[in-house]
């Protein structure tokens, strides 16, 4: 009672508008969270149509690589369509610091295919295939490196 007979107002129950900042932050949080769900659909997409491409090559080649501390890389490759998807199967998980680097190797010539920030995941690898270049695989610092810093643990040559 209010000393005139009336109730007071109630306790602060009702919260009222949230600030504006907090809506603002949730909205570019939810803008972030699509964008990325839209950068994965497309990953995807692009996948499934450079694995059409590879099955409907008539040059489309497989290749089974043994990686030395256990799994494997399997390629599926067209020179022909110039693309290459790299499967790894079995692959240990690495440290954050560390990732999965794929090569391509031509004589004294390295170059990076790609890194493997997922070991379970696929890469693709659009591109020329020159006949009798070596695939590599080796263990570099996350975000990789411009030359292998160690020796391949898995090679593969693609004839």
């Amino acid at each position: 009672m209010d000393g005139r007979g009336g109730r007071r107002p109630a306790a602060h129950h009702d919260r009222g508008p949230r600030p504006v900042g907090l809506r603002a932050r949730r909205a570019r949080e939810a803008e972030a969270t699509i964008e990325a769900m839209e950068s994965q659909q497309a990953a995807a997409q692009e996948e499934r149509e450079m694995l059409s491409t590879l099955l409907a090559a008539d040059d489309a080649s497989q290749l089974s690589v043994p990686v030395g501390d256990g799994g494997s890389l399997e390629l599926m490759y067209s020179r022909d369509q110039q693309a290459m998807i790299i499967q790894p199967d079995g692959l240990a998980a690495l440290p954050a610091d560390r990732a999965y680097q794929v090569w391509m190797i031509e004589g004294d010539e390295i170059t990076s295919a790609g890194s493997l920030e997922d070991p379970s995941a696929a890469m693709m690898h659009p591109g020329a295939i020159p006949e009798g270049v070596v695939v590599g695989l080796t263990v570099e610092p996350a975000g990789g490196s411009d030359q292998p810093t160690m020796a391949p643990m898995a090679q593969g040559e693609l004839t």
